[in-house]
């Protein structure tokens, strides 16, 4: 794996000892010109900075702050990469952040939590950054990290649960996955012919921070669920693992979105147990891309 010496990639959520800090540590070894790291917290991603380092020392990286579930903040997020003159093109955008099963809550613009964060703030943050990522077509990516959990539920008409009263929060979390693999498919259909190609993936069952909202009742309350779908459980894996699908969703330059746009452990898939129709259906897709433009109050036209 080596890349070319201008390319730029975009992270969200690659804190220490996550998904995305392996899969940014493993891209490091291609040599990318530039590794930009988006987080809540330098903190945790100041080691993940020194791995790289360790690596290639010529690699730049850079940290930008974002709160996914602020959409002021993913606005303030994008608007410094895009008045960044060291970030001429963005070659690869992978949107990796994201959280699970958590109590229920609305963001501060009255989304519901894991909807905003999963899926809403990575749609306005792609959508914002496409000038950038668009410049460095024909090798643009998108990459959103989805889960088999888009089994668990489509995207629901009414994605807030009823205020809260309606909440299933392994349901809401499948919605949110959902959409992931859903906004591939709609940016595939809108800038495809402009030379991006977007893909989603399922990195496998992975022992990470995602998981820090797990407790009896949301474990007993996910069985059931995933009992009652035709969701197939992922093989557990390490980080290291984990990353290995979103590696080759991001660099694998003869994928080719006319297969499938989603994978799994690797490799290409549409099997029903780990990506629902639903989540592959073009109308669908279109139907989520207008309820997203409404909940971020922009319409993006292509």
């Amino acid at each position: 794996m080596a890349f070319g010496f201008e390319t730029t990639v975009v992270i969200t959520g690659p804190s220490w000892e996550s998904i995305g800090a392996e899969t940014a540590i493993t891209l490091a070894k291609g040599s990318p010109a530039m590794l930009v790291l988006l987080g809540r917290d330098i903190e945790r991603l100041k080691p993940v900075m020194e791995k790289i380092h360790a690596i290639d020392s010529e690699i730049v990286t850079k940290f930008v702050q974002i709160h996914l579930d602020s959409l002021k903040s993913v606005r303030h997020a994008a608007q410094q990469i895009l008045e960044d003159s060291a970030i001429a093109k963005i070659h690869i955008l992978i949107n990796n952040a994201g959280i699970m099963a958590c109590p229920y809550s609305k963001t501060e613009d009255g989304i519901e939590r894991q909807f905003a964060t999963n899926h809403i703030g990575h749609f306005l943050l792609t959508n914002l950054l496409t000038p950038k990522i668009l410049a460095a077509s024909p090798d643009a990516r998108v990459v959103n990290v989805s889960s088999y959990g888009n089994v668990l539920s489509n995207v629901l008409e009414d994605p807030s649960f009823n205020d809260g009263k309606e909440y299933v929060s392994f349901l809401s979390y499948g919605q949110s996955k959902t959409a992931n693999v859903l906004m591939a498919l709609g940016l595939n259909k809108r800038l495809g012919p402009r030379g991006l190609k977007a893909f989603a993936l399922c990195p496998g069952s992975v022992p990470t921070n995602l998981r820090r909202f797990m407790n009896p009742d949301t474990m007993k309350e996910g069985a059931e669920i995933i009992s009652k779908s035709q969701a197939a459980m992922p093989q557990r894996k390490t980080p290291q693992q984990g990353c290995a699908t979103t590696v080759r969703a991001a660099i694998d330059p003869n994928l080719n979105v006319d297969q499938s746009i989603f994978l799994s452990d690797t490799q290409v898939t549409s099997s029903p147990t780990v990506v629902a129709p639903y989540s592959l259906d073009q109308s669908n897709a279109d139907r989520v891309w207008t309820l997203s433009e409404k909940l971020v109050g922009e319409a993006f036209e292509y």
